[in-house]
């Protein structure tokens, strides 16, 4: 079998193939090793002395032609854990056998699939905007051929080119989040989706500032009046051959976010370039669904502008009118995320799916409850909740349920509007405030779920399969529950149609 995938500014080019032994010019050979278990041909002894006890991402490079290297992916376990350690440690591997040009890796029991996907995830570099003089002087891209030492099989086949489609659309997602906000703005984000959509059949309608405003889409109009670039909505379509189910996904696309009149200091301006990363995973999920057989059809809604306090900006006090009609006061001009979220969730509900699943980062709230790791998870359905945990974890992309109290719901009153968007002076509990304000956009017995990824969009430093910069969250999330099987049969979380 051959394959090559290709994605993140071109730094990351791996061919993959099926063999049951190392070719002759391979440099390296990949040795998975369990931890409490023994590495063929070296003794405990000797492994002790130096360190390696097969522990996650544990990486011995033994001298040779070819050289030998030992992968620790830790204890043998079944299941998410087992496939999360294996993703893990695949990524620390593309980092550190990155000068090799043909490697043969042994796949660790049968986790091919994330061993793929973890090596891609791993070796990802975005360098787009690095002169050549710079790529001298840092890492090369990742530019290899790998062969695994598995006997060629459809299931094989199958497994690599699941990993393969998987790690692209979460590079892809990478690719965009860390596009500074000068490059990808509204226009050339719904460009890029155009693009894509062509590539992965599926159907795209982009609007205009002008067809924005005939859909009375007043939170997205609003928010956009600050920037000179004008905002896009995009609307995305997958169609199976046959399908029972319809799932719409909404994701925030602010792509830049400077706070509005409530300008934000410049120290949180930094990541600001990242406020879209909701509307890039679910790009990023919508273009692996057809290459993975996703049997659910899936409508996606983009909301895209700028914040910015150029132009004629939202002010304190102005009151927006959503498409719905609730009129909504701004008593903060940073918390616009909420507002473009709430005119594309009326338009995902107008449509009538089974169930709506937005994503968004939309509170410093979540991040500080949850950490950079664990993602923020509201909705109105237990069912649904359940089914995007249980993705999440088999995806290695943990979610946190958070709940949406009644109780808290008068903090959203405005004395001259129905809503406010923030409540000036409330310091605790805004992360379940924004749900709640999310919330009043859903129709009742309608199932929703919404994922606040404002903690995990963006990480530091190189860390396992995550690489420092944009981190994809939340696409392997929604590919697993849209191709796992669950979401395509009728359920708790809406009829069969």
């Amino acid at each position: 079998m051959g394959g090559r995938a290709a994605r993140g500014a071109a730094a990351v080019t791996v061919g993959w193939g099926l063999r049951r032994e190392p070719a002759d010019d391979v440099e390296a050979v990949v040795r998975p090793v369990w931890a409490g278990e023994p590495a063929q041909g070296l003794s405990a002894a000797y492994l002790s002395a130096t360190g390696f006890a097969g522990e996650v991402g544990q990486v011995l490079q033994l001298p040779g032609d070819p050289v030998t290297v030992l992968l620790g992916v830790g204890p043998r376990e079944a299941g998410p854990a087992g496939s999360a350690a294996v993703r893990t440690a695949a990524a620390v591997l593309a980092r550190a056998v990155r000068p090799y040009r043909r490697l043969a890796v042994q796949p660790p029991g049968d986790h091919l699939r994330q061993l793929v996907e973890g090596y891609l995830l791993g070796g990802y570099q975005f360098d787009r905007y690095r002169s050549s003089r710079s790529r001298g002087t840092t890492e090369t891209p990742l530019h290899q051929w790998i062969d695994l030492l598995t006997p060629d099989s459809a299931g094989a086949r199958r497994a690599v080119t699941e990993g393969r489609r998987v790690g692209e659309a979460v590079l892809l997602a990478r690719d965009l989040v860390n596009e500074p906000g000068e490059a990808l703005t509204p226009q050339a984000f719904a460009e890029r989706a155009t693009v894509v959509a062509g590539r992965a059949g599926l159907s795209c309608e982009v609007w205009d500032a002008e067809r924005i405003a005939a859909e009375k889409l007043g939170g997205l109009l609003g928010v956009s009046r600050g920037s000179l670039v004008e905002p896009r909505l995009v609307r995305l379509g997958y169609r199976p051959d046959r399908w029972s189910r319809r799932i719409a996904l909404v994701g925030k696309g602010v792509t830049f976010d400077a706070g509005g009149l409530s300008l934000k200091p410049n120290a949180h301006l930094a990541g600001m370039k990242a406020d879209m990363a909701g509307a890039a995973a679910v790009l990023g999920a919508m273009s692996a669904l057809g290459a993975l057989g996703c049997e659910v059809a899936v409508d996606a809604w983009l909301p895209l502008t700028e914040n910015m306090p150029n132009g004629d900006p939202i002010r304190i006090g102005d009151v927006l009118v959503v498409r719905d009609g609730t009129t909504v006061e701004v008593c903060h001009a940073d918390a616009e995320g909420r507002l473009i979220m709430a005119d594309a969730l009326v338009l995902a509900a107008e449509s009538a799916p089974d169930a709506i699943i937005d994503l968004a980062t939309l509170t410093d709230a979540a991040a500080i409850a949850l950490g950079r790791r664990i993602g923020a998870l509201m909705g109105t359905d237990e069912p649904l909740l359940d089914r995007l945990r249980a993705a999440a974890t088999r995806a290695g992309e943990p979610l946190w349920p958070l709940p949406l109290p009644d109780a808290y719901r008068p903090q959203l009153r405005s004395k001259v509007a129905d809503l406010v968007n923030y409540t000036l002076g409330t310091r605790h509990g805004t992360a379940l405030l924004a749900g709640l304000f999310l919330r009043e956009f859903i129709p009742p017995g309608l199932p929703w779920a919404h994922l606040d990824i404002q903690g995990t969009a963006l990480c530091d430093a190189d860390d396992g399969e995550w690489v420092a910069g944009g981190t994809g969250f939340g696409v392997r999330t929604l590919i697993e529950l849209l191709t796992a099987g669950a979401m395509s049969r009728p359920g708790p979380t809406g009829p069969a149609r």
